[in-house]
């Protein structure tokens, strides 16, 4: 049988209701596979507890953690044949996209995670599991990138969005759709995904701050989001990338201070761009010198910015692969 690590972090997938009804961290990664034996007569499994907690406790700091420790069992190990990880859904997209800018192993990284506790009867995370496992054993999932494994659906770390609470089909692509899928015990792919820029793991991850526009906010927010050690600043802005006109001002100064400010949207899905030149859009936004984020998430876009700016990339480079969305364009 061919080898496969299990990472267990915690999240709903290793929960279960206690005596006060409420679900808290109760299973470990050992206690998960042992309670789906049929699942070790398919693949040979390692196991590693990172932790178990709930993915809000997860920061850039744990995920590089995790992406170091996902590139150790693979340099140790060739003939490991992928990697699963067990992931709160909270923030499960951030993780994803994290290691897939991190890792450079052309060997699958699949997470995978439940909306429903482990005490449910019908809890979704042992058929995720078993999804993810059979990714990690399919030869056709190398060189795809990290994806996420859920509902019986295959999603690239990059596109990914949760988009509802506590549904089972809680995540979505939008336009770009799935990745692949799971059809009776089968993965069948239908695209391969864009090809996520490769950064590496470093050393140093540089502080990034997010602001969400609304309307009748005051000019002054913006500058007492910028702390002395702040190196970037992302805009979360209306539409196509438009904002009320009072903010140019504040914004202007910030990106004259020397820091980047990159445009992302509140929409779900769809680009940002620079076509509206009315007081307060994105054309105006370009003239002071923002940066615009293609259709990259606000939480992505901050984590991207952290790595690249963390290994020192030099910023003119760093806009140029923004405004691509942070994909390799061959």
């Amino acid at each position: 049988m061919e080898k496969v690590l299990l990472i267990a972090t915690g999240g709903t997938i290793a929960m279960r209701k206690d005596e006060t009804g409420k679900v808290v961290p109760a299973v470990s990664g050992h206690e998960l596979l042992e309670s789906l034996p049929e699942l070790s007569q398919q693949a040979d499994w390692e196991i590693c507890d990172f932790s178990n907690v709930a993915s809000c406790n997860m920061d850039p700091t744990q995920m590089r953690t995790l992406a170091l420790e996902v590139e150790r069992h693979f340099s140790l190990d060739p003939l490991l044949k992928g990697i699963i990880i067990t992931h709160g859904t909270d923030t499960l997209e951030e993780t994803a996209y994290f290691l897939d800018v991190a890792i450079n192993d052309h060997r699958p990284v699949i997470l995978t995670a439940s909306q429903r506790d482990a005490s449910e009867s019908d809890s979704d995370g042992p058929r995720n599991l078993s999804n993810a496992m059979r990714i990690a054993l399919d030869p056709r999932a190398v060189d795809r990138g990290v994806v996420i494994a859920l509902n019986e659906e295959i999603h690239a770390a990059r596109d990914v969005r949760k988009l509802h609470t506590n549904h089972v089909d809680a995540f979505n692509s939008g336009d770009k759709g799935a990745l692949g899928s799971i059809d009776t015990g089968e993965v069948i792919w239908h695209r391969k995904p864009e090809r996520t820029v490769k950064l590496g793991i470093q050393k140093t991850l540089a502080k990034v701050a997010i602001c969400k526009v609304y309307t009748g906010m005051p000019s002054n927010i913006l500058r007492t989001m910028i702390q002395d050690d702040t190196e970037a600043f992302v805009i979360e802005a209306f539409g196509r990338g438009n904002l009320p006109p009072i903010l140019m001002q504040e914004i202007s100064e910030i990106i004259a201070m020397g820091v980047p400010v990159v445009i992302t949207s509140r929409c779900l899905f769809g680009r940002t761009a620079p076509v509206y030149g009315y007081p307060g859009g994105g054309a105006d936004l370009e003239r002071v010198g923002a940066w615009f984020s293609a259709d990259l998430s606000t939480e992505k876009v901050r984590l991207f910015l952290s790595i690249a700016l963390g290994q020192g990339m030099d910023k003119k480079e760093l806009r140029k692969i923004l405004s691509n969305g942070a994909v390799n364009i061959s």
